[in-house]
């Protein structure tokens, strides 16, 4: 069979074709799967304008030491000036020295560039070091603009490897919580920013656990009271930050606004974000008036801490993370006291408070009992069933409830004692009164309770006798604060290890054993922990002095409701408001709604509330005690939390000056919290400063060695 030439090139091309159409698709799958699939958008991006600041703070968190402080430019972080060598010790001398070495170095830069700001040619080698720093066009107005935007940052690398391990113990769960939320499970290695990991952490302003939420903030999502607070749990407040950080994103869009305003609040931020838009212009231009340093650089440090986390063996080597703690969870069916639970299993009281951090220290000391409906942490080895045997004849009906009394006028230690028929000798231990046992008209005085452990403690702290009277320095958000002597506790999640029976080793005093109530005829002095002296437990309270003797022990503010009438047959209380304290407290204390105290007295909605002004309040006839003891509990557990992690250094004082208001001296120049700066000055009028008035305040100092 013969085929023309013809059709053999016509068959020829067709089958060509076919050919070429095989190898181009195939070419075209083979492509497909040899290139990379194309990236997803980045949902935490480095943005060009922030790379600096990452790679400055990725560095803080591993290259340098708290034996090294960075002399750097507060908006431009990549601009550093020096690095000056820091005592690294944990003495409150060493941090004092520091102190001493910022300032100088600060002064010392301040100075060359406010030189270089005259215009004048760099004329010293320190001179051109500096201006090399800035753009050839950098003039007078950059040089005069950095003078006042030095900073020193202390180096946290150990701190921060000290969280990466203890971080171990709950980094898994975290993410798998982030996850069941539908979020990035990077978001587990924000502790690293905000506590390191710490479990006990605690700002001066009230923020607590490794999450840090305040209290207003966290009680959105936990429950917070002088029993429990749950921002201590870190897996339950782990919760509540996925539920804030996914509201945050619903609202603001993006990672980078979401993570901010876990640090400015969303409702600055969405302010922010109406006035610039995007991040990046909020991050270069946005001037709010608390959108400050640590704002601005809150999401660089996230992304620097996540980087560091994740590649942790790159920067640290081969370091050992904490395991996890094993245990089993039991449900309290009623209120049950720590001391007779750790006895009826045979474990020590300070592994039960590490296993439940949420359970505050008056659990612990006999105070309060556990309460109902807790559930409980206990080690894995111990059975439901041992548990419940033990527990069953351990529940009380009820609540130990806080008792308190107000020191009026002509009041004595040995009379109060007498009143409330506790021993003259437990009260004074209760309120560290001291030898003397002197009392002030106004203080709150705690009523021990039945079984209460009590130890003594010093933190009474006179003002010094000779105090200059001046502004003081705003300290640097960087600097390392003084440790105390204090040992570290064990970390919280640490593994319980016992396999075999514990040996019951009691850590605290034992309480003592039950005695009668003080008889009327026993004399003050006998029972007095020390012998009478001038001014014995059966002086006379005395009024505040202009410079008293601070009993940090014992809340000062007015807690009592001042007087009661009925109006329109419903029965109403006057109180003063208390620093601290909000409408929403007395609302929630009295279980109503915040509008019904707002509508008694008139107020607009967004008004606000000054301290010592005179608020009514709707009363049952029930409520009065128990509304007393609720606030009395919150003032008690502000302040015990407080000296919990802070310390008094010293006394100093300040001058007011035109424009002061309490809320700009606590917040941005003497950086504590309203309370105890009253607690020092406890007759001025906080609502009427007058400028060249001198006010008190403490020099405090810090336990904690993470602080960025």
């Amino acid at each position: 069979m013969t085929i023309s030439i013809k059709r053999l090139l016509r068959k020829g091309m067709i089958i060509g074709m076919a050919m070429g159409i095989f190898l181009i698709t195939n070419s075209l799958s083979q492509g497909a799967t040899e290139q990379p699939a194309k990236p997803e958008i980045e949902i935490f991006p480095v943005f060009p304008s922030i790379e600096p600041n990452v790679t400055f703070w990725t560095d803080i968190f591993t290259r340098y030491t708290r034996s090294q402080g960075v002399i750097h430019d507060d908006l431009n972080l990549g601009r550093i000036y020096e690095v000056v060598r820091l005592d690294p010790s944990r003495t409150r001398n060493a941090a004092q020295k520091n102190k001493r070495i910022k300032k100088d170095v600060l002064k010392k830069y301040e100075k060359i560039l406010l030189s270089l700001a005259t215009g004048k040619p760099a004329a010293t080698s320190k001179e051109k070091q500096v201006a090399a720093l800035f753009d050839r066009k950098a003039g007078p107005r950059e040089f005069k603009l950095a003078a006042r935007r030095i900073r020193c940052q202390t180096g946290l690398s150990q701190q921060f490897k000290e969280g990466l391990i203890r971080s171990g113990a709950v980094i898994e769960k975290f993410k798998k919580i982030f996850k069941s939320h539908g979020l990035p499970v990077d978001l587990a290695y924000l502790p690293c920013v905000e506590s390191s990991f710490d479990f006990k952490a605690y700002s001066k302003f009230g923020a607590a656990g490794i999450w840090q939420f305040t209290r207003g903030t966290g009680r959105m999502y936990m429950e917070i009271g002088y029993v429990v607070d749950q921002r201590r749990d870190p897996y339950i407040s782990t919760q509540a930050a996925a539920r804030l950080l996914k509201r945050n994103y619903a609202k603001l869009g993006g990672w980078p606004l979401a993570l901010t305003a876990y640090n400015h609040g969303v409702n600055g931020m969405l302010r922010a974000q109406k006035k610039k838009g995007g991040y990046e212009k909020i991050f270069n231009t946005y001037k709010g008036p608390s959108f400050k340093f640590a704002s601005r650089n809150f999401y660089s440090e996230f992304l620097a801490a996540r980087q560091v986390a994740k590649n942790h063996k790159h920067y640290f080597g081969n370091i050992s993370l904490q395991k996890p703690a094993k245990f089993t969870r039991y449900t309290t069916r009623g209120y049950l006291p720590v001391k007779g639970l750790a006895l009826g299993l045979n474990l020590n009281p300070t592994t039960i408070q590490a296993l439940n951090p949420s359970l505050r220290p008056p659990v612990f000391t006999g105070r309060k009992h556990i309460p109902k409906g807790f559930e409980l942490r206990l080690p894995e080895q111990i059975p439901h069933t041992t548990i419940a045997r033990v527990t069953a004849g351990l529940y009380q009906a009820k609540q130990k409830p806080s008792k308190f009394h107000v020191v009026q006028k002509g009041d004595t230690a040995g009379g109060i004692a007498r009143t409330h028929t506790v021993f003259l000798n437990d009260l004074i231990m209760a309120n560290n009164l001291g030898r003397r046992a002197t009392i002030y008209i106004g203080q709150n005085l705690r009523i021990p309770v039945k079984d209460e452990i009590i130890l003594p403690k010093k933190l009474a702290l006179k003002p010094k006798k000779s105090i200059k009277a001046k502004k003081p320095g705003k300290p640097k958000e960087s600097e390392t604060p003084p440790l105390s002597a204090k040992p570290k506790p064990l970390p919280i999640e640490a593994p319980v290890e016992p396999v075999e029976p514990i040996k019951i080793v009691e850590p605290m005093t034992p309480a003592p054993p039950e005695k009668a109530p003080l008889p009327q005829a026993i004399s003050d002095i006998k029972i007095a922990v020390a012998p009478t002296l001038a001014d014995s437990p059966g002086a006379v309270a005395k009024p505040f002095p202009k410079e008293p003797m601070v009993n940090l022990e014992i809340v000062t503010s007015d807690l009592k409701i001042k007087k009661t009438f009925t109006q329109s047959n419903l029965l109403v209380g006057v109180i003063r408001v208390a620093p601290e304290e909000t409408l929403g407290h007395y609302a929630d204390w009295l279980q109503i709604p915040t509008q019904k105290i707002r509508d008694m007295n008139r107020f607009a909605y967004g008004k606000t509330i000054s301290i010592d002004q005179e608020i009514k309040i709707p009363l049952a006839q029930k409520d009065r005690d128990k509304f007393e003891e609720l606030r009395y509990e919150y003032h008690k557990e502000m302040e015990e939390d407080f000296f919990e992690s802070y310390s008094i250094a010293g006394v100093d004082t300040y001058e007011i000056k035109n424009g002061d208001t309490i809320w700009s001296l606590c917040f941005n120049e003497l950086e504590i919290p309203m309370w105890l700066l009253k607690k020092y000055n406890p007759t001025m009028d906080f609502n009427k400063l007058q400028p060249l008035e001198k006010i008190l305040y403490p020099l405090v100092s810090s336990h904690q060695n993470f602080q960025i």
